[in-house]
């Protein structure tokens, strides 16, 4: 009899617990297509439009990594840090995201890929830079995607070039 007072107790703690919200039902795989196809219209409206498509991007929280700067918040400091480089006429920013992966409830997800930048110095002289990136998106209301955070790492050595 007791052991069936201990399974009645624990059958009605269970049926009183409050119910773990389900996941949405979304498909991986599609997800992380559009986390890629996010970053391919980045990086074309960057090369179409500079600095203006670079910042369309982004989320107005968005944090971008950049060196000997402090993590700060918000898409004034985005565009300060960019600005100069966006400026020079001659500076290129390319990349190519290689994969992608989303949170389990598919509002969250991170592409990871290559990039390479050029420009010319003073000199004449071409410039090449190359490296890996981490690019973290966040669901917008209308099913978009926006940059929340952006960094990268160049590659050990820059080229220098008759481009």
């Amino acid at each position: 009899m007791r052991r069936s007072h201990w399974l009645l107790v624990a059958l009605l703690v269970a049926a009183c617990a409050p119910a773990t919200p389900a996941l949405p039902d979304f498909d991986p795989d599609a997800v992380r297509a559009s986390l890629i196809a996010a970053d391919e219209a980045f990086a074309a409206a960057t090369a179409e439009r500079g600095l203006e498509g670079w910042m369309a991007a982004f989320d107005s929280s968005a944090v971008q990594m950049d060196p000997d700067k402090p993590f700060t918040p918000g898409v004034a400091f985005i565009r300060a840090a960019m600005a100069p480089a966006f400026t020079d006429t001659t500076f290129r920013l390319t990349w190519q995201p290689t994969m992608a992966f989303a949170s389990a409830a598919g509002d969250l997800g991170y592409t990871l890929g290559i990039w390479q930048s050029r420009h010319y110095t003073a000199d004449g002289k071409g410039h090449i830079s190359t490296g890996k990136y981490v690019t973290i998106w966040r669901k917008q209301a209308d099913g978009s995607w926006k940059v929340v955070f952006d960094g990268g790492n160049p590659d050990s050595a820059p080229r220098l070039d008759n481009l």
